[in-house]
């Protein structure tokens, strides 16, 4: 058995019983082991829930594109599984991606009707290294087109809802992620963020989103916003998952040279060894309250975040609170905002990666199609006018200010001694989808002008954080608690993670998708 496999088992429940919508990936390996469950078998499952739920039922509408070769790739890797054992934990585990990280064998288009159905030349790195983990790479899912919005809206794929209110928004720009995982339609998938893509639908939906360190992850096959502050994270039904994913698709990439800051930064048995339900104990926690809304709009959140600070403290968590920088961390956070600065140059240096798969080449004649939301051409209009990075003071401003915040963030960390920062993702209601229409799909504008997302600090920072369920709203929506450590202190924010959620263990299958029939067995 592999070595990275046989400490990740170690942490297994050794539970005699699977049910697909609560397992992890450990749980599917013991059921593989055993020889009561087989990739294709998983595989089937998933694809019967994606019939019954995706276009029918609650039509979540997450998927854009099955994998074809899905269960031809499963049967493949149950073969291999008998006669060498399996690779990773992934082995035979069924994952959705994102459409705007390249997948070789379904189309990637960013959701928009100006890239319909065409193929990229290769795997994105993150893509390969889950193929080669064995996972199954089961369809590419919604988003907001081209990661521009907040709400889940493509012009391809129409408006994704959220599984828990099928009139709420699932969050964006990852939203077909979030619905698909949340759904149980895959084990995980893969998400990825400019502001908190990864983690806003992993907050609405019920989720653990990682947002990893900058340079953990390679954005190497992802269509671009900012390449700045772009990152690529594993969202999953539990920390498990998310951290299997993460120890598979993070790595050095010569095609990402962000990605050498982090050489020699990833544990060499990856993220499972760190799965510690004890790790609060003794921890020091900041808690940071200068984000939050305030005004009764806001309590739902505020209670389920003091709820979680109880949980904490009662783990054994020594809580610094409340902790706060000496400045206005809110203004320091909001000034810092490249996406539009640096969205023409990168989006142009990606589209000559599809080396004429796609019909357009740039930004300019993406405009000139008229092939994408309407709602975003004055803002690609604007992005197109954008000077050159290096000829522009106001984009020199906002490097200098990242820099800043960072320094900012770690001074607050060092002053108190914190093994990491506890805050909740939001506090503000999660829209409907009439109420975010309005606004073009993206964030509403009141939440633009008032407190109540701490989201940003990640996002600025480019610190790993790991987001977990930590309730639900009176409204039956979800709350996610998130956990912001220093650089490359992915285990640490994992374990803080996962010791939270093995003592409270809020998360729960939305009721519109309930078990189907063959989802559960014993062994």
């Amino acid at each position: 058995m592999a070595g990275w496999l046989a400490v990740s088992l170690s942490v297994s429940s050794g539970a005699a019983s699977f049910d697909l919508g609560s397992s992890t990936v450990l749980d599917i390996q013991a059921a593989m082991d055993s020889g009561k469950l087989s990739a294709e078998q998983l595989t089937r499952l998933y694809l019967a829930r994606i019939d019954a739920y995706d276009q029918k039922g609650p039509a979540l509408n997450s998927v854009l594109s099955l994998n074809a070769r899905a269960l031809e790739v499963a049967k493949a890797l149950d073969a291999e599984r008998k006669q060498k054992g399996p690779r990773s934990v992934l082995h035979g585990v069924p994952v959705v991606i994102k459409a705007n990280i390249d997948v070789v064998d379904l189309p990637t288009t960013g959701g928009s009707l100006a890239l319909k159905d065409c193929l990229p030349p290769d795997d994105a790195f993150t893509v390969a290294r889950l193929r080669d983990a064995g996972a199954i790479i089961l369809a590419a899912v919604n988003l907001d087109e081209f990661a521009r919005g907040g709400s889940g809206t493509s012009s391809l794929g129409g408006q994704t809802k959220n599984p828990y209110q099928l009139d709420h928004i699932p969050g964006g720009s990852s939203a077909g992620t979030g619905a698909a995982v949340s759904g149980v339609l895959a084990q995980g998938g893969l998400g990825t963020e400019t502001g908190s893509s990864v983690r806003s639908p992993s907050n609405n939906n019920g989720l653990v989103g990682i947002s990893p360190s900058e340079g953990l992850v390679s954005r190497d096959g992802v269509i671009p916003i900012s390449l700045t502050l772009d990152r690529v994270g594993p969202m999953a039904r539990n920390v498990t998952d998310a951290a299997a994913l993460l120890s598979a698709m993070s790595g050095v990439d010569a095609a990402d040279l962000v990605t050498l800051k982090s050489a020699g930064k990833k544990p060499a048995g990856g993220y499972l060894p760190f799965l510690d339900a004890q790790r609060l104990k003794g921890a020091r926690l900041g808690v940071l309250w200068q984000l939050n809304g305030e005004g009764p709009e806001h309590q739902a959140a505020l209670n389920l975040f003091k709820k979680a600070l109880a949980d904490l403290k009662k783990a054994g968590a020594v809580l610094v609170d409340p902790v706060a920088p000496d400045t206005d961390l809110w203004a320091l956070l909001r000034d810092v905002n490249m996406s539009d600065d640096e969205y023409k140059w990168g989006l142009n240096a990606y589209l000559a990666t599809r080396r004429g798969t796609v019909p357009v080449k740039s930004l300019t004649e993406l405009i000139a199609t008229g092939k994408y939301l309407g709602r975003l051409k004055t803002r690609y209009i604007a992005c197109d006018a954008e000077p050159r990075m290096e000829e522009n003071p106001e984009y020199a401003a906002k490097v200098r200010g990242r820099a800043v915040a960072r320094e900012v963030v770690t001074g607050m960390m060092d002053r108190y001694g914190l093994d990491a920062l506890v805050y909740p993702h939001r506090t503000q209601p999660i829209p409907t989808i009439a109420e975010a229409a309005p606004n073009n799909g993206n964030t509403p504008v009141a939440e633009q002008r008032s407190r109540g997302s701490s989201a940003r600090l990640s996002t600025v920072t480019g610190y790993p954080t790991v987001i977990v369920p930590c309730g639900y709203t009176p409204d039956g929506l979800p709350l996610g608690l998130e956990f912001t450590g220093r650089l490359y202190a992915e285990p640490t924010v994992i374990g803080l993670a996962y010791a939270y959620e093995q003592q409270t263990k809020h998360r729960k299958t939305p009721a519109t998708t309930p078990a189907l029939p063959g989802e559960t067995l014993d062994y």
